[in-house]
């Protein structure tokens, strides 16, 4: 039978739009994947020859394995790899992928690095719907990829919390790569809505964290990175 045959019919609606489930083929990127990041994914660089990088990619091992679990993932369950570029993203099988130029720039700012990674674990991939996206309309597939990426800055936010760190940090980085684009990504909110929202994701958990009825069960909070 043809994957076309399998797709169904889904129940939920994006801007009134009837959305259809997307059977996946082998090797065939998720659509989401697409959305967020590109049709080909992020150009693997061997780590062994970046040895000046040995100690920020240690420090985003350790943040991984702390992150994991509030996304429902153990730490082993993801991977992380250096990448070429000043991005970073994560596919449907949870591999975190770190620009190289990134990482060189920020490598020593512990804040932002929480911030990063939280923000790819955020997307939580495993969990995204099977939608067919082919048949959104460029307005309704920019309003997806908005609210996807809100929802990993929210996350970010609640991290940053949870670890005893600061988003001040990347709410800067927000606003300053935003200054250097002609054309600001319609994928994107404005970096000041953005930088909002982890501030009061960021604050709202703080709230929570102060109280411990709320706080209880949660787990150890960030360890100094070495």
């Amino acid at each position: 039978m043809k994957v076309s045959e399998h797709i169904q019919t889904r129940g939920s609606q994006l801007g009134g739009a009837p959305q259809q489930l997307w059977v996946p083929t082998p090797g065939q990127v998720h659509p989401m994947a697409v959305l967020l990041f590109g049709k080909r994914a992020p150009r693997r660089v061997d780590k062994r020859k970046f040895p000046r990088l040995g100690k920020a990619m240690r420090k985003l091992e350790e943040l991984k394995e702390q992150i994991a679990p509030f996304a429902g993932r153990g730490g082993g369950e993801l991977e992380l790899e250096l990448c070429e570029g000043e991005n970073a993203s994560i596919s449907q099988q949870g591999s975190i992928y770190v620009g190289v130029e990134l990482l060189e720039k920020k490598q020593g700012d512990d804040d932002f690095l929480v911030a990063v990674m939280g923000h790819e674990i955020g997307h939580r991939p495993w969990s995204w719907p099977g939608l067919d996206l082919s048949r959104l309309s460029k307005r309704q597939r920019q309003e997806l990829a908005r609210e996807e990426e809100a929802k990993a800055d929210r996350f970010a936010g609640r991290i940053l919390a949870e670890l005893g760190a600061d988003p001040e940090s990347v709410c800067r980085y927000l606003a300053a790569a935003e200054r250097f684009e002609a054309h600001p990504s319609a994928e994107y909110y404005p970096a000041e809505v953005r930088a909002s929202q982890i501030r009061d994701a960021f604050r709202r958990r703080l709230r929570q964290l102060a109280t411990p009825k709320v706080a209880a069960g949660f787990a150890p909070r960030r360890r100094e990175l070495r």
